[in-house]
């Protein structure tokens, strides 16, 4: 394993830079071929979520996307050369800008914010209820089903309870602009770790996808775990990545963050743990042969304090939801959905509007399921199930299923947006008249909407063949350990979905992950690019001195 000193991309001082281990660089490999066939195999023969876009289109926008993307860095670095004779400006200018995209994300989300529905519906009238000081309005029987979403609840309960002592008359609005605070804070993440893993360069190149991806999210008018959660998993990539380049005493410290950060976000999305096994996992298969025994040490006792503050928030978290009396008093795990149940929905498909679905939420699988009362026998019943409808394919059916599968999921760069429940985007709350202009682009049906649509394709298509890209690049950047443990995090993610029920709504939260592994393929090629026209300049051959005329 290699140990580098060099310029960092942190600071101007020299850093040091961990290169990830043998093992979790072939698997990150093995993910970036994956993405490019997914993503290939998606251009030929697309696979749709809820909504249909034209593939010449989502293309073309990926390439503005693109020159919009490399060209805005630039735009900045000339900002920055033009304040530096003020140089006490730059940062002024810095949070005007941020503050900027907050405020149009959050007068979207205003714009667009629709009556709660399917799942979403449960919790925010739920926390209405909870904060209201009548928990015995809550909907105690979805939450004796689906315990999963029981923090996200409460979570919620607690900011309306807030909001409304400062004076917040439309609960609704103030779940939107939570929904953009929380987006903005993962795009702010995004950039951090840009800079941590790339400099400012790389930073610079996350802006435009993110601005795209999260601030103006396909899900801006829904507050979910899919939005809630996507503050986790890329606050965890920090902290690790943080931690890799700290001493001792802070290293450990960082890790301990990790820990209860991947224990909250757990509680809202329980993918969000991928995050964390995947970054132990790096690091224990990242020791430095010359340096083996401090880096085993060093990586176990990091381990164990990710784990036990993990365990630790989990269990003050659990208290907490006890406390609070969801689900009833009296009641058991016996309403609640076995892990074989997923299996079970994981391994059917079926028709949708522009083709079929596979392994996406249908309601016969979970009435089934809930038919049988007793916890074991219901457990087993999913097992069952599952293994009788992969048994019906066969080895290469399954194969293909699978195939199949994993191209619906991560083919969509609106994320099944409106696929979920009966949303209708005529039922938009806002009626001013900058609103009902904002609501044309983000409802299917509406006249804006394949514009934005090709957009959000187009930037999706882009950042999975910048992700793929780093299969045939080289840097040392891509091969460190905060990239690699991305890519790692990611596979254990898709192959999670590949067998569980998923749709492209499960992997929104890690959309900062794609984000900021493309900004780093995307500065490997620049900088490919720059070294190649330097070479060929050197090499070009001389003009011959023009010869004096007598």
């Amino acid at each position: 394993m290699s140990h580098t000193a060099r310029q960092g991309p942190v600071g101007g001082s020299r850093q040091t830079t961990r290169t990830a281990g043998l093992l979790p660089r072939f698997a990150g490999l093995l993910w970036c071929a994956l993405i490019l066939w997914l993503a290939l195999s998606n251009l030929v023969v697309p696979s749709y979520g809820y909504s249909r876009y034209e593939t010449w289109a989502a293309v073309l926008a990926g390439a503005a996307v693109l020159v919009l993307a490399a060209g805005y860095p630039w735009l900045l670095s000339r900002l920055d050369a033009a304040l530096s004779p003020v140089r006490w400006l730059q940062i002024p200018a810095a949070l005007l800008g941020w503050a900027a995209v907050f405020a149009v994300s959050a007068r979207v989300a205003d714009a667009v914010r629709l009556p709660p529905d399917w799942d979403a519906a449960a919790i925010y009238y739920s926390g209405t209820a909870v904060s209201e000081g009548t928990p015995e309005a809550a909907d105690r029987g979805y939450f004796e089903v689906n315990p999963n979403n029981l923090l996200l609840m409460l979570l919620l309960g607690k900011y309306l309870e807030a909001a409304e002592s400062f004076g917040a008359v439309d609960l609704r609005q103030s779940v939107a602009y939570l929904n953009a605070a929380v987006l903005f804070s993962g795009m702010l993440l995004t950039y951090a770790c840009g800079y941590l893993f790339g400099g400012k360069q790389a930073a610079r190149l996350t802006l435009v996808p993110s601005i795209i991806l999260i601030a103006l999210s396909p899900w801006l008018p829904v507050f979910y775990s899919d939005t809630a959660g996507l503050l986790f998993p890329i606050l965890i990539l920090c902290l690790v990545g943080l931690a890799a380049r700290s001493r001792l005493p802070g290293r450990l410290l960082l890790w301990a963050a990790a820990g209860a950060a991947a224990a909250v976000g757990y509680g809202i999305k329980p993918t969000v743990l991928i995050a964390l096994a995947g970054a132990v996992l790096v690091l224990l298969l990242s020791i430095r042969r010359s340096n083996w025994r401090q880096d085993l040490l060093a990586g176990t006792v990091a381990a164990v304090l990710a784990a036990g503050t993990f365990a630790g928030t989990n269990a003050a978290l659990n208290s907490w939801k006890e406390v609070s009396g969801f689900p009833a008093a009296g009641t058991s795990d016996s309403q609640t959905l076995p892990f074989t149940h997923f299996l079970k929905v994981g391994a059917q498909q079926y028709p949708g509007p522009h083709g079929d679905y596979y392994g996406a939420y249908n309601e016969k699988d979970r009435t089934s399921t809930l038919a049988v009362e007793d916890p074991k026998e219901r457990f087993n019943a999913g097992l069952r199930a599952y293994t009788e409808r992969v048994e019906s394919m066969g080895p290469g059916g399954y194969a293909a299923f699978l195939n199949a599968k994993l191209r619906w999921i991560t083919g969509d760069g609106s994320f099944f947006s409106w696929g979920e429940g009966s949303m209708d985007a005529n039922a938009f709350l806002a009626e001013d008249s900058f609103s009902r202009w904002v609501q044309d682009f983000y409802g299917p049906g509406r006249p804006g909407f394949g514009f934005l649509l090709s957009v959000w394709q187009g930037t999706w298509f882009l950042l999975l063949g910048l992700c793929g890209a780093a299969l045939f690049l080289r840097g040392e950047r891509l091969q460190a350990l905060g990239p690699v443990t991305a890519r790692l995090g990611l596979l254990g993610l898709l192959v999670f979905l590949m067998f569980s029920e998923g749709r492209a709504r499960f992997l929104y939260l890690y959309v900062p992950y794609f984000i900021v592994l493309g900004s780093l393929s995307l500065q490997a090629a620049e900088e490919l690019a720059g070294r190649t026209w330097r070479r060929r300049a050197r090499q070009a051959p001389a003009d011959p001195a023009p010869k004096m005329v007598e």
